[in-house]
């Protein structure tokens, strides 16, 4: 019977376990107040965004395993930044990343919900959006990202550009690789709080 029992926790700990090449780590960044879940210890980075005469830092971490770059951008907007089109400001955003991608290829968000951390968690509006297309450097790649807005009760907003980026091996099905365990568990392991 505990053979048995030993047998069964082994065999569940092997299904569940990393892919060899991934090796899955939640990292928590407070100053950026979210959690995510990385294919590997992933690298931080800050550029300056400019947008209608305004700078706003935006704080990538990323980790790239492979082929495939896996990304969290955040940009803060302070509470006295009150005259930004944050709509506007949105779309420069998404037109940024759509442009890593040569494609003929009609491009429409899907309405989403990103969960927060914390008890009780919330639903947080989001678009996302896929993009089949070539790389600068002649590859077929696919992009999937999402945008999420979160209003802070000391009117700060934080926006939240979460990404990944991969070269399409062997004409793989786009479902196929949508489905991939790298795919829900980076999207569904990212949580503001």
């Amino acid at each position: 019977m505990l053979l048995k029992l030993f047998t069964s926790i082994l065999i569940g700990l092997s299904l569940t376990a990393c892919t060899p090449s991934l090796d899955w780590r939640t990292v928590r960044s407070d100053d950026l107040m979210y959690e995510a879940l990385y294919p590997g210890k992933p690298s931080r980075a800050e550029k300056t965004i400019i947008f209608n005469n305004q700078k706003f830092t935006m704080t990538m971490e990323a980790s790239r395993v492979s082929d495939t770059l896996f990304a969290v951008g955040v940009i803060n907007i302070p509470a006295t930044a009150k005259t930004i089109d944050l709509k506007s400001l949105k779309d420069f955003l998404q037109n940024g990343m759509l442009s890593n991608l040569k494609t003929d290829q009609a491009v429409n968000p899907t309405m989403i919900s990103v969960k927060t951390a914390g008890q009780p968690s919330y639903d947080l509006p989001a678009q996302e959006w896929l993009l089949q297309g070539l790389g600068p450097d002649g590859q077929q790649r696919l992009l999937r990202f999402r945008v999420v807005q979160r209003n802070l009760p000391d009117g700060q907003i934080q926006i939240y550009q979460q990404s990944i980026l991969q070269v399409i091996k062997n004409n793989a099905p786009i479902e196929k690789i949508l489905r991939s365990d790298e795919h829900e568990m980076f999207f569904t392991g990212f949580k503001p709080y």
